[in-house]
């Protein structure tokens, strides 16, 4: 979320924008119950707490069964998401008949989170900030679980072309994780927090390490499948790195307010370690991470 601060006082205002439409296609109502909520746990990470959304529901010809369909269950997962987290919808809008050669789009009902924070100096970003800070995440005792973890996910649709599976989302542990994350922000626990989405824990871990300038080791001990393992997409998981003298300190909060957590590595170095099953250069990952589109419209 970028970070504002309100001039002449301490608050600052977070502001997000996000909504993944492979799992609004894979299910349109749970697809859109994960938008909100991501949404408003990438405002949680920088400490603020969501206080408006605001959509824009793009979609194919509504005309037909199956777009009528998706935008009536996307509606209703909007609802019972903002319902969940008590966070009124101020405004939206619609785009229909989004279609080339008689295909409609995927159902793309972006939303945007408004967040408030009252005191801007206990923030969090999204980079790593200092090395021996214990990486932890947030919303899973295992967090190299692979159950369900592919379902419409980036590493699916980019090495495999494949949209598939049943993507879900428990609002009740959500609405934990993002509370536990603000509530570590507020008292200084946290140095960094990133909401695992786009690409697994591998890819949020990485993009920290860019981000900070920071190399990372992350032990993995996997039990699975390496690539549901690392890239993954299972909901309601936040990284977090904290200082090795807080980390019991954060972990017992978490356990009073019924939150998973679990350390997974040590902030530090010039390389993105996970175990035996990756070893890159923080400058080569940099490089792809920054240069990428580029090298790949040029080529």
């Amino acid at each position: 979320a970028a970070l504002l601060r309100v001039k002449d006082t301490h608050k600052a205002i977070a502001v997000s924008v996000d909504c993944n439409g492979r799992l609004c296609y894979l299910d349109p109502y749970a697809g859109s119950l994960i938008a909100v909520a991501e949404a408003c746990r990438n405002v949680a990470c920088t400490g603020a707490t969501p206080v408006a959304l605001t959509d824009g529901l793009n979609f194919g010809n509504p005309e037909t069964n199956d777009v009528q369909y998706q935008l009536t269950e996307s509606m209703r997962g909007i609802r019972d998401a903002a319902l969940a987290f008590g966070v009124p919808v101020v405004s939206g809008n619609a785009s229909l008949y989004n279609e080339s050669r008689g295909r409609a789009i995927f159902p793309t009902p972006m939303i945007g989170a408004l967040g408030l924070l009252d005191d801007v100096s206990r923030r969090a970003a999204a980079g790593f900030r200092q090395s021996g800070d214990v990486v932890v995440v947030i919303g899973t005792n295992a967090p190299w679980d692979t159950v369900d973890g592919l379902s419409g996910s980036e590493l699916a649709y980019v090495l495999h072309d494949w949209t598939g599976g049943c993507p879900s989302i428990d609002l009740a542990l959500e609405l934990r994780v993002q509370q536990l994350c603000r509530d570590a922000i507020a008292m200084g626990l946290v140095n960094s927090a990133h909401d695992c989405s786009h690409g697994g824990i591998a890819v949020t871990i990485a993009e920290s390490a860019i981000i900070g300038g920071l190399g990372v080791t992350v032990p993995a001990p996997f039990t699975g499948r390496w690539d549901a393992c690392l890239f993954g997409e299972k909901q309601s998981r936040i990284v977090v790195t904290v200082e090795n003298a807080s980390v019991g300190k954060f972990l017992e909060l978490a356990e009073r307010q019924d939150v998973p957590a679990c350390a997974v590595g040590t902030v530090g170095g010039d390389t993105l370690n996970f175990g035996d099953a990756v070893n890159v250069r923080l400058g080569d990952a940099s490089e792809a991470w920054n240069t990428g589109f580029e090298a790949a419209t040029s080529s």
